[in-house]
């Protein structure tokens, strides 16, 4: 008898916790017009309308305020998503005051296993990439990044792309300025500027918005890459390519499992340039057809197997002090805590 009532209760659980006709509520640190991170994100889950989902998404949520925010969409949606680091301890505390409900957070790293869990899309690979092409492309051997907040991910996207850049360019240097926020064009515009005149030929963002792109257009011999997403139409001259995010495919994926009653907590999402999770946004129409030809060569080895999921870390790195990690030892735990910059990086590791 006692073994039919657990069963009973386990069969109403998962039925109440993994709807059949399930709604979905999000939660962006940026607004969804933000031309990037949160515009990607926003997207992707409305993307999930066509397939008779139902979407309800709050933007620009600060992450004091988020814990509030996660809470009220769970009284109404079946799965919360949050799509900030800086989201990751409250929407842990949300988790456990609505256990009927599924929390997914991305780009961290915790979970309970019960109705609580984290997802990535590996944008270091796509990085990788574009620092082979910026490689080939700088004419002074500088490369600028305008940097958004210091986290785990940031971090090692930064290394990426100074990794990639040496597979073609040994003299690579990389200089950072940090603005210590996602979503701030002008202060965007201002980093992008010192960059620049501290002659940084190749300019990358970490933040939300289009501004290196807008300045290298107007700049002589300074190019520009994108971040999150499709960013060429904002400087199409001086345009080389960039990270871009798919999330509606992971999303899908994602939902489907918990429209099938098969969703499990504790999958830890993780997918990348096999899984078109991540990619190139379209290359620039003045790019030299040489670099187009070596990296999309280089991207379809790696969706071919030919190099792994944590390529190029898992080869071993040489850190800005000299240090050496050997090969082998850098895997997922390693990347989601990484708190070092790699040899080529000029710029000090910053602070807390």
């Amino acid at each position: 008898m006692k073994k039919t009532i657990a069963f009973l209760f386990s069969v109403f659980f998962a039925t109440s916790l993994f709807a059949k006709d399930v709604s979905i509520g999000f939660v962006l640190v940026g607004p969804s017009n933000d031309g990037g991170w949160s515009m990607r994100h926003h997207q992707g889950f409305h993307s999930l309308t066509k397939h008779g989902y139902k979407v309800e998404g709050v933007e620009s949520v600060p992450e004091a305020d988020s814990e509030r925010v996660f809470k009220k969409l769970a009284r109404k949606h079946d799965i919360v998503f949050g799509t900030s680091f800086g989201f990751m301890e409250s929407m842990e505390r949300a988790a456990e005051k609505n256990k009927k409900t599924v929390f997914l957070h991305a780009t961290g790293y915790k979970g309970n296993g019960k109705n609580f869990d984290n997802y990535v899309c590996h944008s270091f690979q796509a990085r990788y990439l574009t620092g082979i092409a910026a490689g080939m492309m700088t004419k002074t051997n500088k490369i600028g990044v305008v940097g958004s907040h210091p986290i785990p991910e940031i971090i090692r996207n930064i290394n990426a792309l100074t990794l990639g850049a040496q597979t073609v360019n040994p003299d690579i240097e990389v200089e950072i300025v940090w603005i210590n926020s996602w979503f701030d064009p002008p202060k965007d515009m201002d980093a992008a500027k010192v960059l620049a005149e501290q002659g940084n030929d190749i300019l990358f963002t970490t933040t939300d918005s289009p501004s290196v792109v807008t300045l290298a257009e107007k700049l002589d011999g300074v190019w520009s890459m994108g971040n999150d997403a499709p960013m060429g139409q904002f400087g199409p001259n001086r345009y080389i390519t960039g990270m871009m995010f798919n999330w509606n495919v992971l999303y899908k994926e994602i939902v489907d499992q918990l429209a099938a009653g098969k969703l499990k907590m504790n999958q830890r999402w993780n997918w990348g340039l096999q899984q078109n999770c991540v990619g190139l946004s379209p290359w620039g129409k003045n790019v030299p057809g040489n670099v187009v030809n070596h990296v999309e060569t280089v991207k379809m080895d790696w969706i071919n197997d030919k190099m792994d999921t944590w390529y190029p870390f898992s080869q071993g790195v040489t850190k800005q002090d000299g240090s050496e990690i050997k090969a082998g030892v850098m895997k997922r735990p390693e990347l989601e805590t990484m708190q070092f910059f790699v040899k080529g990086v000029k710029s000090p590791f910053p602070n807390k």
